[in-house]
């Protein structure tokens, strides 16, 4: 008994002077596309987003943890511009998310990461007829949809890490890709 009592003992301390912690935040900004369709199945608007999200982290282990998050984004330049001949414009949309966090190391600093999970959100667009000079409906729903990202980081010795991510975020009859570069601080 003594002897089990003196290897969790060690086990624990191990773990307690390893010097990373469980705990992550960190944020990124991206740029990508979004189509948009309505319920008729037609899709009726897109074109490009901005989008911006930050995030908590905690680890379970050096592989797997979980996160949350606030996400939002907007139509960029191409967006404003096909604006003008679309029916639905000033597409807008922000959420809550919560994912399963998992990582593969390809060496000490860096690895390849993805994340499955859910949100939690709201879309905001306006309807108007094509060159027509109806006043606009503005539009917002809320729902839940999958979130999903996948991604490249690197750590450094301070915490401070960089990242590369792919996410495809389906905000209800809206469909968003986005590219996002983000750093992130282990604490």
């Amino acid at each position: 008994m003594t002897r089990l009592l003196l290897v969790i003992g060690c086990l624990v301390s191990v773990g307690a002077y390893a010097g990373d912690s469980n705990h992550i935040v960190g944020g990124s900004l991206g740029f990508g596309v979004q189509d948009f369709e309505s319920g008729s199945g037609q899709e009726t608007g897109g074109g490009d987003s901005y989008d911006m999200d930050v995030y908590y982290r905690y680890m379970f282990n050096d592989h797997f943890g979980i996160e949350t998050g606030l996400f939002g984004g907007t139509g960029g330049v191409v967006t404003a511009i096909t604006g003008l001949f679309a029916e639905v414009d000033n597409i807008s949309y922000k959420g809550i998310r919560g994912v399963l966090y998992g990582q593969v190391p390809l060496s000490e600093s860096n690895h390849l990461y993805a994340k499955l999970g859910a949100s939690a959100n709201r879309l905001r667009y306006d309807v108007s007829p094509v060159f027509s000079s109806d006043v606009s409906k503005s539009v917002e729903t809320s729902g839940s949809d999958f979130y999903g990202a996948v991604g490249w980081e690197v750590r450094f010795q301070s915490g401070i890490g960089m990242n590369i991510e792919y996410q495809y975020v389906p905000v209800q009859e809206l469909k968003v890709q986005n590219f996002n570069i983000g750093m992130s601080y282990r604490f």
